[in-house]
C-alpha cells in the first residue's frame, strides 16, 4: 500500500513539475518528504515480498556466531552471547547422573 501511495505522489509531483494545470492534489508533508528522499537516493522502493525475504535472511544471520563453547575440566559449556546464559553441553556419563548436571544441561 505504501509503495502505491509513493508512486501516486511521484506521479503528482512530476505532473506539477512539467506544468500540468487544473489538477488539485492534497499531499501531506510526510508524503512530499518521502518523495524527496526517493529522488535523492536516500530511500529505495522494494516489493513487500522482497522485504519479507530480507527480514528472514537477517533473522538467520543474527544467529551466526552467537554461541561460544568453552571447557572447564571434564565439562564443556555453551555460552549464548545474545542472552548471556550458559548451559552444560558435554560431560562424562557419570557426571550426567548428578542432578546439578542434568539441571544445567542444554535443551
Amino acid at each position: 500500500m505504501e509503495i502505491k501511495r509513493a508512486a501516486i505522489v511521484i506521479f503528482m509531483l512530476a505532473a506539477f513539475q512539467f506544468g500540468c494545470s487544473g489538477l488539485e492534489i492534497a499531499t501531506s508533508q510526510t508524503e512530499v518528504d518521502a518523495v524527496q528522499k526517493i529522488r535523492s537516493g536516500q530511500y529505495e522502493l522494494i516489493k513487500s515480498d522482497e522485504l519479507a525475504q530480507l527480514r528472514k535472511d537477517a533473522e538467520i544471520g543474527k544467529n551466526v556466531g552467537r554461541f561460544q563453547v568453552h571447557r572447564e575440566g571434564f565439562r564443556t559449556w555453551r555460552l549464548d552471547t545474545a542472552t548471556g546464559t550458559s548451559c552444560l553441553l558435554l560431560t562424562t556419563a557419570a557426571d550426567w547422573e548428578k542432578p546439578e548436571s542434568a539441571i544445567s544441561a542444554c535443551k
